[in-house]
């Protein structure tokens, strides 16, 4: 019993030097001030302007995470010792590790050296969702813009005109288009169009931020022409991955079929031949 006493002392101490450790380093970087309401205050703030973890359209601050986590995973640290030392918990160090692998898997990286954790699939997969959401609105800039060129003829729109209709339009994209404006305005063209090519992150952003250089250098119709080459272009991209996607469905449903032939033909062989051999009482059971 002494030796229970001293080991969930020490495991106490070194849970609560861990979670002391982590607010110090969360409020190491700020100002000294003092007050306990201060410092709550200087904790809270930090975390409202810590850096972000991205699910979708879905921001967690990622020092409210870690506290959480913290918390969880230090109150089912001090409950597996108060049942180890009370009622002597046979599945000790089952618990234990299970602890520290999920603490090691929800860390808020994508790798650990070359191992790959579970965020970096999650962070993917909402990238994939977030780009596919973000071509489409580009699509749809494109049909706005060749309307627009069409409605409006010959007339010369100017660029801050034209990327603020399309800003009306835009849901997903629309905080890049306010802050690709935004350096437009101040005549940062080059760093605009760059800015909004890198943020979206796509082959068709990139592709159309170079259409936005040109606008107020090429006229209108010319510019319809291009855009117009440049639909059709995105049609046959769109066209040719859809036959590439179904083509691979079909080799795998051609292969699944095969491989259940195969299975049943095997099946039938062992039956038949089974009771051939039981027959001529080639087999003894």
């Amino acid at each position: 019993m002494r030796y229970q006493i001293i080991y969930f002392s020490l495991a106490g101490l070194l849970a609560v030097g861990a979670i002391g450790f982590f607010i110090r380093s969360v409020l190491d970087s700020l100002p000294v001030k003092k007050g306990i309401f201060v410092s709550v205050s200087r904790f809270k703030n930090k975390i409202i302007k810590s850096k972000t973890l991205s699910f979708g359209r879905i921001n967690i601050p990622i020092l409210f995470y870690q506290v959480v986590r913290f918390t969880v995973f230090g109150t089912w640290f001090v409950l597996i010792i108060m049942l180890k030392t009370i009622k002597g918990m046979p599945s000790f160090g089952m618990q234990i590790v299970a602890l520290l692998v999920i603490l090691a898997v929800t860390t808020p990286k994508e790798k650990i050296s070359r191992i790959k954790l579970p965020f970096f699939y999650i962070s993917n997969f909402f990238k994939k969702i977030n780009s596919e959401a973000s071509n489409r609105e580009i699509y749809r800039t494109i049909s706005l813009l060749i309307n627009l060129f069409t409605i409006k003829g010959e007339v010369v729109l100017g660029s801050n005109y034209i990327l603020e209709e399309i800003i009306k339009t835009v849901k997903v994209t629309k905080p890049v288009y306010l802050k690709m404006l935004s350096l437009w305005n101040m005549n940062m063209k080059e760093e605009a169009v760059s800015y909004f090519s890198s943020a979206i992150g796509t082959k068709e952003a990139k592709d159309l931020s170079s259409i936005f250089l040109k606008l107020d250098y090429i006229n209108p119709k010319e510019l319809k022409n291009q855009l117009i080459h440049y639909q059709n272009n995105i049609k046959t991209e769109r066209t040719t991955a859809r036959e590439r996607v179904n083509e691979r469905n079909g080799n795998l449903i051609y292969i699944l079929a095969i491989v259940s032939a195969v299975v049943v033909l095997l099946n039938f062989l062992v039956v038949v031949l089974t009771d051939v051999f039981t027959n001529y009482n080639l087999l003894s059971f």
